[in-house]
């Protein structure tokens, strides 16, 4: 029976869009409505900037010395250089610090420094962050010069340490608020969003920041530009891993150009080998092949091990070793989606029909259940049930979590809410922090019952006492006839896609279909009744009803192309739909709310 409601009870929103804007972008770059819609969207209605996100080159990169505290950062790392001091990195154990590692040891031995360590901390063992105990085995070692990446922002006490030994700290990290100022005792503090920084790009990832100070310690290189996009290739991998805005025109640049030299090679044996263990092989290695091949690929080896064996792979030199350490790699890659999808049977089985504001699952640390996959798997909690979800690893009667919020309500923010209930870092602070979206969180096991509690009060305030449904937008409405190759080349214009730069979602209005299958008992798929287009809906066996009912759908999805034995098609891969109002073929859905 035809409903309102779409398929899977979710609303759909239109984005808005400036019209004056979307018809001045169409007639003066000569594209589509659809395209300068889209472009709209995502921060680029004027001429200049649309142009920068359609063509990303070297220029659109700013000037590294626009960001505070750079000249100073560099003027010390040369003189390190110079004098031939020991100078250590010191990042995070996720894909932004390991790519950040790997670029700042690779622009000081350019530079012709000999004394060069680097380390990550042991995500089980000493935790997340600059530790006092990295500081002082930092002065043990001699070391003089320390650059931080990923960390540092908010470890004062870490830093004032290192200060009070002799060790000056240059930190590159884009964690801190808006506002905030960072550890007063360090030498030089590049992070954009800090309080006095004007830097036109304030949504670098670490590992871009790390990109700038090696642009700018480089630039009387005669190699320059050669290094630069060398670099580029870890600059574009940890970029995308760590989820920061594709809008702005230098994010998307840097994504942009190390795709393409990651398409072009050659690489380095053990990039290489990450790659082909991947399969994903230069000429076709796309974004999604950063986010969901490679990105988790590095990423198991801190989660569950060391990420120390990332850096031995890609700075090795025998093939034969980098395959090697490319299938151990791999095997933690497995051993990681082993555990994640065990935690995630365990929660959904705890899960009832109405979730409550917000949810919070802890077990004992075990070999099902490890603090490394918790980030993982409370992003899918909280997008399976639209709610903040946290993950928690109980060791030792203390609680390692990971929570992910939802865009209505901001995950530090709420954790700020009982930050009274959280474990103390050696300078009194509390031990937690992240971004509007993530973060994390260290708890003695017998506070947790309280928090779940007081979170659940807090989250409702923050959304005047409703929890709202699930939301999906899109950015443009069509007929079929619209589906067209020339559309499908002008949105692939848009690619490299991530966070704030999502593949367009377009709605298809009043479809028709014949043709209707299952594969595999899960999926479903179906062809368009005007058009020679396949329908994909993955696991949307279960829908298969209303697609055979014979009344009309709208469709919510995603055009793309098909490749079947050299022969490509367009396809329509389907995240939603709904009955269409009897005849419909115009515009009818609810736009977001003044």
């Amino acid at each position: 029976m035809p409903t309102s409601q779409s398929l899977t009870h979710a609303q759909w929103l239109l984005h808005e869009a400036d019209e004056s804007s979307v018809e001045s972008l169409r007639q003066s770059l000569g594209i589509s409505s659809i395209l300068a819609r889209c472009l709209v969207i995502r921060n680029a209605g004027k001429v200049d900037v649309a142009r920068q996100i359609l063509n990303p080159t070297m220029e659109v990169l700013h000037d590294p010395y626009q960001m505070l505290g750079m000249k100073e950062g560099v003027e010390r790392l040369r003189r390190a250089i110079k004098e031939d001091e020991s100078i250590r990195v010191v990042t995070d154990y996720d894909v932004d610090g390991t790519t950040s590692s790997l670029i700042l040891q690779a622009s000081f031995r350019l530079l012709g420094a000999t004394r060069i360590s680097y380390h990550i901390p042991e995500r089980l063992g000493e935790g997340y962050g600059f530790s006092l105990q990295a500081a002082e085995r930092a002065a043990e070692d001699g070391v003089t010069v320390l650059v931080t990446a990923d960390i540092g922002i908010r470890d004062q006490v870490a830093v004032s340490r290192a200060r009070e030994l002799g060790i000056d700290v240059i930190i590159c990290d884009h964690h801190l608020p808006p506002g905030d100022e960072g550890p007063k005792d360090a030498t030089a503090i590049l992070c954009p969003p800090r309080k006095g920084c004007s830097y036109p790009n304030p949504s670098l990832a670490a590992c871009g920041i790390a990109f700038k100070l090696a642009q700018a310690l480089l630039a009387e290189h005669p190699r320059y530009d050669v290094l630069l996009g060398s670099m580029l290739k870890l600059a574009a991998i940890g970029t995308v891993a760590d989820i920061v805005d594709l809008s702005t025109p230098e994010n998307r640049a840097i994504v942009a150009l190390g795709l393409h030299q990651l398409n072009r090679g050659p690489h380095t044996p053990g990039l290489t080998a990450l790659l082909e263990s991947a399969n994903t092989l230069p000429g076709s290695i796309g974004s999604g092949d950063l986010a969901f091949q490679i990105g988790p690929r590095i990423n198991a080896a801190g989660r569950l091990a060391s990420a120390t064996a990332i850096i031995d792979l890609l700075t090795t030199r025998d093939p034969g070793l980098a395959r090697t350490q490319a299938e151990e790699i791999n095997r933690l890659n497995q051993k990681r989606q082993e555990i994640q999808a065990s935690m995630l049977r365990t929660i959904h089985r705890a899960v009832g029909e109405s979730p409550p504001p917000f949810l919070l699952f802890a077990d004992e640390e075990s070999d099902n259940w490890h603090r490394g996959v918790s980030g993982i798997v409370a992003g899918q909690i909280r997008d399976r049930y639209h709610r903040p979800s946290a993950v928690v690893a109980i060791s030792g009667g203390v609680g390692v979590g990971s929570l992910r919020s939802t865009p209505e309500i901001h995950a530090v923010r709420l954790l700020e809410q009982v930050s009274h209930l959280f474990a103390d870092n050696p300078g009194g602070a509390k031990k937690f922090g992240g971004h509007p979206a993530a973060a994390g969180f260290t708890i003695p096991a017998e506070n947790l019952r309280e928090m779940a509690q007081c979170l659940q009060d807090a989250a409702l305030d923050m959304v005047d006492g409703e929890m709202p449904g699930r939301r999906r937008q899109y950015d443009a409405e069509m007929q079929a006839q619209e589906l067209t190759r020339r559309l499908y080349s002008e949105l692939s214009s848009l690619a490299p896609h991530g966070k704030g730069n999502p593949q367009p979602r377009l709605v298809l209005l009043g479809a028709r279909f014949h043709r209707i299958s299952i594969m595999k008992e899960v999926h479903l798929k179906a062809r368009l009744a005007e058009l020679p287009i396949d329908v994909i809906w993955w696991r949307g066996a279960r829908h298969r009803e209303a697609f055979e009912s014979g009344h009309p759908l709208d469709l919510l999805g995603k055009l793309g192309l098909n490749v079947w034995r050299g022969r490509e098609t367009l396809q329509f891969t389907l995240k939603d739909a709904r009955y269409a109002a009897s005849g419909s073929a115009g515009h009818r859905f609810d736009r977001p709310p003044k």
